[in-house]
């Protein structure tokens, strides 16, 4: 009869190879190839499940991430635009102390020039008495308005002035104020809070603070906000 064990080249039987190899197996089962497979099984199982996990968390990120950088946005250009109008105030009232009267071209702050009778409220010439500049020059339009384009690329800023009143806190003639146009709504209501220290704008008046504002309605996003420069004759 053939022989049916065949020897390998360094003279082992296969026969007793194979053999070692299942004993080897039935003795440490987690030598086994489906023990392997198993395990390779559950990494990879492992594996998608904390990529998962990464990929909500990531997206979580980034939802908070555009969440906060559009809300410290609109209070950070609320926060500039009401420094950048009380440097105004400040300014046009140390000018008032010098020309005697509060200009109606804001230019004149920091152009002797423009200090012209047609560009003072009581109009007097000041170019005399100007002993400016009261601040640094700023940007304008057209039309001589300020403009705040950190803001928005829109956003002006005017001074104007109404009859006192008892709805403006007025006990002169006149009560003088900056105005800025075309103000987002989301910066009104910062720009609010920060200076009248209320949540709800309609409370924000002349009569009790130097902040007021009136927020665009409809398909309007944008208004305008006050600040109270002066109660004068």
């Amino acid at each position: 009869m053939k022989d049916t064990n065949t020897n390998t080249n360094d003279g082992t039987n296969s026969v007793d190879l194979s053999a070692q190899s299942s004993q080897s197996a039935l003795a440490n089962p987690a030598n086994s190839p489906q023990a392997h497979r198993k395990l390779a099984k559950e990494i990879c199982q492992r594996g998608m499940t904390l990529i998962e996990i990464m990929v909500v968390i990531a997206v979580l990120g980034i939802l908070a991430g555009v969440f906060m950088a559009n809300y410290s946005g609109d209070k950070s250009k609320a926060t500039r635009l009401l420094t950048n109008m009380k440097t105004l105030s400040d300014a046009t009232n140390r000018a008032k102390m010098d020309m005697g009267g509060i200009p109606n071209r804001l230019s004149v702050l920091w152009n002797r020039t423009d200090a012209t009778a047609g560009n003072m409220f009581n109009g007097i010439a000041a170019t005399t008495s100007w002993s400016g500049p009261y601040m640094e020059r700023q940007p304008v339009d057209a039309s001589n308005n300020i403009q705040e384009q950190a803001i928005s690329d829109a956003t002006t800023i005017t001074i104007a002035r109404e009859a006192a009143s008892a709805t403006n806190g007025g006990n002169f003639t006149w009560v003088y104020y900056l105005r800025a146009t075309n103000v987002p709504n989301a910066i009104i209501t910062e720009y609010i809070k920060s200076c009248a220290n209320t949540d709800v704008v309609a409370n924000a008046t002349f009569a009790n603070g130097k902040c007021r504002a009136t927020p665009g309605t409809g398909a309007t996003e944008v208004g305008t906000v006050d600040f109270k420069i002066a109660d004068s004759r």
